[in-house]
């Protein structure tokens, strides 16, 4: 199957995050009439924006001359739909993207007319989005952000939803705002996550001296005869640019719906993968074999127990997991016991690799039948790996262990097979 790559979704709305967390910052009070107090009056033209039912934005990202992302945005707050068109670089076409932001479900087709859906996380959908993100890293807005008031300036903005674009008489701002850049990428697969660094020394940290944000420089413009944003936009560096239009909620034409095409025919997404967090102990990855899909083990919360389910139910039906992912479970400082109730057939590479404090992992699936490399050098004092199934097929799971260890690990841990 082919299908789209969901990057666009994250990287989506660049600008309006930007614009958004940029608007968060700005303080409250009156709001004055005079257009040169730049904090009330983009302070005004970002609350009307948040107040609008309905709103269609159209922007673009360029990087180094190149055309990285072309979006248009159409959002229904009364009727609780996200509607993205996302362009295709290579074949220039629009594909749709549809959000139930009340079901949190997300519908999207990719180039061969087929649909997918994904569970939709909440905070990802407050405004467009709070946070700005692009290929893992993520931008976090400090204070000292400045807002200068710079004259008026005709410019045309275009209707994402109809393409018309007319000439808009605006006054500009600009806001020179400081982030600190924070890669969401600094752990690869089998390194350490946040919570085992939360036990290890902090001296490193305390030595080190404060990251210096950088300055980013975003134009602000608002409409002279309604006070409205109507457009946004960077000129350095990553080039963002964003139109706004505010059409008539009245009219029964702007309604937005997902397809029922799309609510009938979407399949849950390969590659998916569930989050984790203080309520779901195991992150799963989608996987298809055919039509069929089950679930791999992609990460778990750094806690001393862990249970992995024998399915996991994603958008009201249940998945089978089926295999422990590579590093899985590796690098957990706290994870004393691993419970494994799902028919599992494969135990990929280095899954509990290096998870120091490790003693028990009880295996209940009599279905495996591959172990990768390193899979149980846990570099504990001792493990101890308890089997289900008779006596042949604990003798095979016994030899795959014992085939995928380490001689480093032989000597460090002393491995007991129940």
């Amino acid at each position: 199957m082919k299908k789209i790559s969901r990057l666009s979704f994250k990287a989506g709305a660049i600008l309006m995050t930007l614009a958004m967390l940029v608007a968060f910052c700005i303080p409250g009070g009156k709001v004055y009439a005079d257009q040169t107090d730049a904090v009330a009056t983009l302070k005004n033209a970002f609350d009307s924006f948040n107040a609008c039912g309905l709103v269609f934005v159209e922007y673009s990202v360029t990087g180094e001359g190149e055309l990285l992302l072309s979006e248009k945005v159409e959002l229904d707050r009364a009727h609780s739909v996200k509607n993205i068109l996302y362009q295709d670089s290579e074949t220039g076409e629009w594909n749709p993207s549809y959000t139930d932001l009340k079901e949190l479900v997300t519908y999207y087709q990719d180039e061969d007319k087929q649909w997918y859906k994904y569970p939709t996380e909440a905070e990802e959908l407050q405004g467009l989005g709070k946070t700005l993100s692009e290929n893992g890293v993520e931008t976090d807005i400090v204070t000292g952000a400045t807002y200068t008031y710079e004259g008026e300036e005709t410019i045309p903005v275009s209707n994402a939803h109809t393409g018309e674009i007319k000439d808009v008489e605006c006054y500009r701002y600009l806001a020179v705002v400081p982030v600190i850049i924070v890669d969401d990428n600094e752990y690869e697969d089998g390194e350490e996550d946040e919570d085992d660094a939360e036990d290890e020394d902090d001296e490193d940290d305390e030595d080190a001296e404060p990251e210096e944000p950088e300055l980013i420089n975003v134009y602000y413009y608002i409409e002279k005869a309604t006070g409205r944003w109507v457009h946004a936009e960077t000129r350095e560096g990553l080039i963002v640019d964003a139109d706004i239009t505010y059409p008539d909620a009245n009219d029964a034409s702007m309604v937005l719906e997902i397809p029922k095409e799309a609510i009938d025919k979407a399949i849950l997404e390969d590659g998916f993968v569930t989050p984790v967090s203080s309520k779901e102990l195991v992150g799963y990855k989608v996987v298809y074999k055919g039509k069929k899909a089950y679930l791999v083990v992609t990460s778990v919360k750094n806690t001393k127990k862990v249970t992995i389910k024998k399915s996991v139910k994603i958008l009201g039906k249940s998945y089978p997991v089926q295999e422990i992912g590579a590093s899985a479970l590796a690098n957990k400082k706290k994870l004393q016991t691993v419970v494994i109730n799902a028919d599992i057939t494969k135990i990929d590479k280095k899954a509990f690799y290096n998870s120091t404090k490790l003693k028990t992992i009880t295996i209940k699936s009599k279905k495996l039948k591959t172990i990768g490399k390193n899979a149980f050098d846990s570099n504990s004092k001792k493990l101890t790996v308890k089997l289900s199934g008779n006596k042949k097929y604990k003798a095979k799971i016994r030899k795959l262990i014992t085939k995928s260890r380490a001689k480093k690990a032989v000597k460090k841990t002393k491995l007991t097979l129940k």
